[in-house]
């Protein structure tokens, strides 16, 4: 039998909800990663915060040594 009669209506119909469901866990996966990245981001920024203030702790302290 040739492939063509082995693939007709019937198996597009079935392949239809796996696209589907293929597409929904992908876009699901991408926003967790999305979601992920602004926790980092905010975790960057807080972080970078951080060192900002010790590093005016710092210049304050070595001008009250000098």
């Amino acid at each position: 039998m040739p492939k063509s009669a082995v693939v007709g209506p019937a198996s597009r119909r079935r392949a239809r909800p796996r696209l589907d469901e293929l597409t929904e866990t992908l876009e699901g996966q991408i926003a967790e990663i999305c979601r992920d990245l602004a926790l980092q981001t905010k975790r960057i920024r807080q972080l970078h915060d951080q060192a900002e203030d010790l590093r005016r702790s710092l210049r304050q302290w070595a001008r009250h040594q000098e």
